[in-house]
């Protein structure tokens, strides 16, 4: 009996011994876990923490980064907007030196039609320019870029966005990817670039005129030369003693040219003599009895020197020329000038005498009637009588005279001389 129950007492015992260590074991195991556990969620913790930081230093430094492009950009952009704004300012001051430059080219071609002098049709145009205001934003291709004058920042185009499928139906199918849009800068510096090329095609077409109006002024100045040499007198010594027109003045501001400055320059500057010498001869043109005295084909019936009386049948010396026409026809002056006689005189019959410049004078005899007075003053084209035959007169016909300083010359050569610039009288 008692040692059954001795042997019953080791059996609990083993039992309990497995339990405990059953339990032991568990314990040691959910202890070695959970120490793991714990020891693996701080290192993953201190990870996620250096992970977390290592990408904040790297959003820090990314953003330091931006911050530096921007402002990298920004300087970029004041240095262009500078350079934009000089170059704005150099291109409306050659904009300013441009237009002056075509008020003279204009003032020259003006002076030059008002006295009656022809230039070409292309000189009669003045070249209208449109001036860049600082203020104004530069266009380009029908895009408006930034005003660099405008305000303190460049501000870009804007644009408005279509709406889908607005131009799906009109735009034709395009393979590829769509064509990027132009930097506002590189439009504006285009435009830069086309307004420069438009000032420098201003300023050469300005240049191109003056050669042409000097080249002009060269052939006319050959023409008025050769159909005053016709005359025979000196053109030197009339149109010193030619007076101005009457009717102009002013305080006399002289315009500054340096020569030396450019092409424009020096053919203004060459141009002045030129137009001076022709208007000169112009306006001594203007005074000679170069005019025909009768409209129409003349007829003339004698001429200048000697010839037979036709009266005495004598050598006799005909101080004029004489024009056939019928009774009534109309006589004209043939320049401006003051009637100094306007009567019945002698052999010439009903006479009227008109005074010019430089000592010439010219006669018209054998009127039927005067029309004029003495004091008067006429222009060319003014009927002074009418053909008649009045005086020492075999039929109804003009007697036409011209004299310097009371001595008869030939009046053909004046004629002639007056042919020669038909159109420009």
């Amino acid at each position: 009996m008692t040692g059954l129950l001795a042997r019953r007492s080791f059996t609990v015992r083993r039992s309990t011994a497995l339990l405990g260590l059953s339990l032991l074991a568990l314990t040691t195991a959910w202890s070695s876990a959970t120490s793991w556990y714990i020891l693996r969620k701080d290192d993953l913790a201190a990870r996620l923490i250096s992970r977390e930081t290592s990408r904040q230093y790297a959003y820090e430094d990314r953003i330091a980064a931006l911050r530096a492009d921007v402002d990298r950009l920004a300087s970029r952009a004041l240095l262009d907007q500078d350079g934009v704004e000089a170059r704005v300012g150099e291109i409306a001051m050659r904009q300013a030196e441009l237009e002056s430059r075509q008020s003279l080219v204009s003032a020259v071609a003006e002076s030059l039609q008002s006295a009656g002098i022809g230039v070409s049709q292309a000189n009669k145009n003045p070249l209208r320019q449109r001036m860049i205001k600082p203020e104004e934003p530069i266009r380009a291709s029908g895009v408006t870029s930034f005003a660099p004058f405008a305000s303190g920042k460049p501000t870009p185009a804007p644009e408005t966005l279509p709406l889908r499928g607005a131009d799906d139906r009109s735009a034709p199918w395009q393979s590829g990817e769509a064509e990027e849009p132009t930097p506002p800068a590189k439009r504006v510096a285009e435009a830069l670039i086309q307004l420069d090329q438009s000032i420098e095609r201003s300023s050469a077409t300005q240049l191109a005129t003056l050669r042409e109006i000097d080249q002009s002024l060269g052939d006319t100045q050959k023409t008025l030369r050769s159909a005053l040499a016709e005359t025979g007198l000196d053109t030197d010594k009339l149109a010193a003693a030619t007076p101005v027109p009457k009717g102009v003045g002013g305080p006399f501001v002289p315009v500054k040219l340096d020569a030396s400055a450019g092409p424009f320059e020096t053919t203004l500057s060459s141009l002045q003599p030129r137009i001076a010498t022709v208007m000169r001869l112009r306006n001594l043109v203007e005074q000679l009895p170069l005019r025909r005295p009768m409209p129409g084909e003349l007829d003339m019936s004698s001429n200048f020197g000697y010839r037979s009386d036709p009266f005495t049948r004598g050598l006799a010396l005909h101080t004029g020329i004489d024009f056939r026409a019928e009774h009534g026809s109309q006589i004209r002056a043939t320049a401006p000038g003051k009637v100094i006689t306007a009567e019945y005189s002698g052999g010439y019959g009903n006479m009227v005498e008109i005074e010019h410049a430089g000592g010439v004078t010219t006669r018209y005899g054998h009127m039927s009637a005067i029309l004029v007075s003495e004091g008067q003053m006429v222009t060319s084209g003014t009927v002074v009588g009418r053909v008649g035959s009045t005086g020492r007169s075999t039929g109804p016909h003009l007697h036409y005279e011209t004299r310097i300083d009371g001595d008869p010359v030939d009046p053909s050569r004046f004629l002639r001389a007056g042919n020669k610039l038909a159109g420009q009288l």
